[in-house]
């Protein structure tokens, strides 16, 4: 063992990925509800590593970055940078296990900027304590950036496929709508060009177990906080303890959340209100990849499909149209599948 890590267990996973084909592939899920106004409750999907099936049975809310309730719930960008971050402190430990280097504190500060439908100066910043050398540290480092599944995805553009259920109101017994019209009570940067500033701390605990704070958020002169914290862990199959949700399920809930905000946003302002929304996000990783065993195995998410239904008086090609924008309007979809710049530094 080193830092939580079992690294012979490790050894035996990558001897497994080689000499089983099929092994090496992991999918992830995510489920969405919306609760009304612009909150989404989100849910993890059992996932698949190989030929073992897993529960992944955690939930969590998003909010929007117009709410100004002192308890909101953290923003499809904080997910983001949670994904973003998490991948990169996980790749790093590992990276330390194997080379036989004992960690003393590892931060990954992740920050960007929400304008519209974009995202950026986004930013990673490692902090670092360890027993290793300078050289160890540039080499790992290096590999985040040829390793890091999140960080490849971000980083490289990407592809999702989307598919629509239609489903009229006039078809459903209930038409009643989700509480709330999809309206976020009107804060100073609603409808402005001029960026959000938000960001992540990921501190590491144990092994592959990080936990989450948000940094304080900044709008031109304006600076607030928000008290939310949260877990990050892998699971079993990948040497985790299976108790929060992973950079893959993080990265995934701030795509479709922030799609699901958009299309409600929409809908509102440019046709007839949603009445139900449902949604789904999956996607494979190729692990052999990750773990450098066969170069032409694609290191970023792949195969990422989104499914949507929603209940409305809106036609189909409405629907089909208010989608479109809501993709152009969504700054985590759109860092997903364009290439984000995202620097990464070693503080110190």
């Amino acid at each position: 063992m080193k830092n939580g890590i079992n690294v012979a267990a490790v050894s035996e996973l990558v001897h497994e990925i080689r000499k089983v084909p099929g092994e090496s592939e992991i999918f992830y899920g995510v489920d969405l509800e919306w609760l009304g106004g612009l909150t989404m409750d989100i849910r993890t999907k059992p996932l698949r590593f190989g030929s073992k099936r897993l529960g992944r049975d955690f939930s969590f809310r998003v909010s929007h970055h117009d709410d100004p309730s002192p308890e909101a719930a953290p923003t499809p960008a904080d997910y983001f940078t949670t994904g973003l971050g998490s991948c990169v402190a996980n790749i790093l430990v590992q990276g330390a296990s194997y080379k036989g280097m004992t960690i003393d504190k590892l931060q990954v500060d992740t920050v960007t900027q929400r304008s519209g439908g974009t995202l950026s100066g986004t930013a990673v910043t490692v902090k670092l304590e360890a027993d290793g050398s300078w050289l160890q540290y540039k080499q790992m480092m290096m590999n985040v950036a040829r390793f890091s599944p999140n960080y490849i995805t971000v980083t490289l553009p990407n592809r999702i496929d989307l598919t629509y259920r239609h489903v009229p109101s006039a078809f459903r017994k209930n038409g009643a709508a989700a509480n709330g019209d999809g309206h976020a009570a009107a804060t100073a940067q609603a409808g402005s060009n001029a960026p959000i500033h938000l960001g992540v701390d990921i501190a590491w605990r144990n092994a592959t177990q990080f936990d989450v704070s948000l940094r304080d958020r900044q709008y031109q002169d304006e600076r607030w906080s928000l008290p939310a914290r949260f877990s990050v862990d892998q699971p079993a199959p990948a040497l985790g303890l299976n108790e929060a949700p992973n950079p893959q399920e993080y990265l995934l809930a701030a795509v479709l959340s922030d799609l699901a905000q958009q299309l409600v946003i929409v809908c509102r302002e440019r046709g007839k209100p949603l009445r139900q929304l449902n949604a789904s996000m999956r996607c494979r990783l190729d692990m052999r990849g990750c773990f450098n065993i066969f170069d032409k195995s694609a290191v970023q998410l792949q195969d990422n499909h989104v499914e949507i239904a929603a209940v409305s008086d809106n036609s189909e090609e409405e629907m089909k149209d208010f989608l479109k924008q809501a993709q152009a309007a969504s700054a985590c979809w759109q860092g997903f599948v364009n290439a984000t710049p995202a620097s990464l530094d070693r503080a110190g």
